[in-house]
């Protein structure tokens, strides 16, 4: 009888420990949401990912930190991931609406969610301290999906920043700030 009521509590933990898991977010996550929302796979993909040994690399090849007069100051990227997808085309059977606020999110604080006619997008984050320490940027339109993932320090104001360029520019304003995010501060 003990071995019932241990073996019960030890699955009542696991299952506790696992409901309360962050949405794990990565390039093949979203390939997998466009494909669920769509119901086909991205017709072009481009994924990049640059963890930590390869940005502290950087980091020792390049020398001196960015500016200190930067738009981010105080922030260090230690690993960033960009994915850019190419949608069918429209009219194609496989065409279909894509809103990336559907996506169930756990374990983030969005500091937006929008939806549009055709565009849709989120900024996601994880603090750290007094920092941010994940950030998570979902931007779409009817031709393609934008996607990027910073980890490290990264400063406060950066979610509201990427949060106004996401909104009046779209996704490929989007891809062109996480590019240039990923230089800063390396």
């Amino acid at each position: 009888m003990r071995r019932v009521r241990v073996a019960a509590f030890v699955s009542a933990v696991l299952v506790l420990s696992f409901a309360g898991c962050a949405t794990n977010f990565s390039a093949p996550r979203v390939r997998s949401e466009i494909a669920r929302q769509t119901g086909a796979d991205p017709r072009e993909v481009f994924e990049v990912y640059v963890g930590p040994v390869t940005m502290a690399l950087v980091r020792h090849a390049v020398g001196a930190p960015a500016d200190a007069g930067s738009s981010m100051e105080g922030s260090r990227v230690t690993s960033f991931e960009i994915g850019v997808y190419e949608l069918a085309a429209k009219g194609s059977p496989a065409a279909r609406a894509l809103d990336l606020t559907l996506m169930p999110i756990r374990g983030w604080e969005p500091t937006l969610r929008y939806r549009t006619e055709g565009r849709s997008g989120m900024v996601l984050v994880r603090t750290s301290g007094d920092s941010i320490g994940d950030l998570v940027v979902l931007a779409s339109d009817e031709e393609g999906v934008t996607y990027g993932r910073l980890r490290g320090t990264l400063s406060k104001g950066l979610p509201s920043a990427l949060g106004k360029v996401l909104q009046d520019g779209g996704k490929d304003a989007i891809r062109h700030e996480l590019e240039s995010l990923s230089k800063e501060k390396k």
